[in-house]
């Protein structure tokens, strides 16, 4: 009977331990599973020296929770640490990440806050127009304080051209936080930017760009140009037209890409261009206007739309569809000197931007070209 005892009593304590184990494996490998997940194709470094902060914002279009920790990922790896002050999302009927007053609040705070440098938009979309009049009533506090640069495309050109025009502060025309090139090794299906990683927007600054081909569309191309490079999104430059807000372009270098426009809705928009008698830019440069995944025939249709235009404007006419909605998005610094240069015997010139001289203030503006 004494055996038998023992004998349960080891088969009690196999049975508990067996179990204790299993327990534990289980854990490990759960624990592995969402650290993967989260920081997907990224091997984690160490950084000896943080870059600086990234101040991420969002003032237009609502956007997916989820993606603010891929983000961080993304800058960490990069030795930038990510602040979400100013990220207050709370979704209204249209979309927006949030009531126009309380968008404008958020903005207005974080370009007057000294202490950001680079204020990175986490999307575009919708709602960034409605912010004007709020901006304008608190340009004198913001200007005020440290330039800012920012950093984004699509519906964040109604804001470039805010700091661009009144505040002469120099921004990134160029992907946005949540579409580049490490957002996607994370989420493959985001394809938008997937070219272009965040550090082609550090390089730019740093180092200055230089693109060839850049495609001459008429006659007046054919003379090299300079200019202050201004513009961005189509419907928001247009937006803009015969109202308070309408910037003067006579010495600007236009940058023109729109998504979601038909060939024939674009057509439209370039003949109401054509007959704006005040709209007289040093030259037009084209991006991208089909679709993401256009076939051959459509690329095609659109280049034949900017062609037209081409032929009936007095002025330079460029075509590079290599910034705008697509899976390229080159960066392009706003309300700084470009130029471009081209060859009598080539259809392709380049354009050239020196660096920004970040580091050269004066009475709390950039001192610029």
């Amino acid at each position: 009977m004494f055996k038998s005892r023992n004998k349960l009593l080891y088969k009690v304590m196999v049975l508990v331990l067996f179990i204790f184990l299993s327990g534990c494996t289980s854990s490990r490998k759960t624990t592995v599973k969402n650290s993967s997940t989260l920081v997907g194709n990224y091997t984690k470094k160490s950084c000896y020296l943080n870059k600086g902060t990234i101040f991420l914002i969002s003032s237009s279009s609502q956007y997916d929770e989820k993606v603010i920790p891929e983000i961080e990922t993304v800058f960490a790896n990069q030795c930038y640490s990510v602040d979400k002050r100013y990220l207050d999302q709370k979704p209204t009927k249209l979309g927006y990440v949030n009531t126009d007053e309380k968008r404008a609040s958020t903005l207005i705070n974080a370009l007057s806050d000294n202490n950001v440098k680079y204020l990175w938009f986490v999307r575009g979309g919708a709602g960034a127009l409605n912010l004007y009049p709020a901006l304008y009533k608190n340009k004198s506090h913001i200007v005020s304080s440290t330039p800012k640069i920012l950093i984004g495309f699509s519906d964040v050109t109604a804001l470039h051209g805010f700091v661009n025009h009144e505040l002469n502060w120099p921004s990134v025309h160029g992907v946005l936080a949540s579409y580049n090139k490490e957002i996607h090794a994370i989420d493959n299906n985001k394809q938008i930017s997937m070219n272009n990683s965040i550090n082609d927007i550090f390089k730019a600054l740093s180092e200055g760009i230089n693109y060839t081909g850049v495609e001459k569309m008429n006659a007046y191309a054919g003379k090299s140009v300079s200019g202050k490079l201004d513009g961005g999104n189509l419907t928001l430059v247009q937006s803009l037209f015969s109202t308070v807000y309408e910037g003067k372009y006579s010495d600007k270098i236009m940058l023109l890409e729109d998504t979601g426009v038909t060939a024939r809705q674009l057509d439209r928009t370039l003949h109401q261009i054509s007959y704006d008698s005040k709209f007289n830019p040093r030259a037009v440069i084209f991006g991208q206007f089909y679709s993401l995944n256009a076939s051959e025939a459509e690329k095609q249709l659109y280049r034949y739309v900017v062609e037209q235009f081409a032929n009936r404007v007095s002025y330079p006419v460029y075509y590079y569809p290599e910034f705008g909605h697509g899976k390229t998005n080159q960066p392009f610094i706003l309300d700084h000197q470009a130029s471009i240069a081209c060859n009598s015997n080539s259809l392709f010139c380049s354009l050239n931007q020196s660096a920004l001289n970040e580091g050269v203030y004066h009475n709390d503006r950039i001192v610029k070209d």
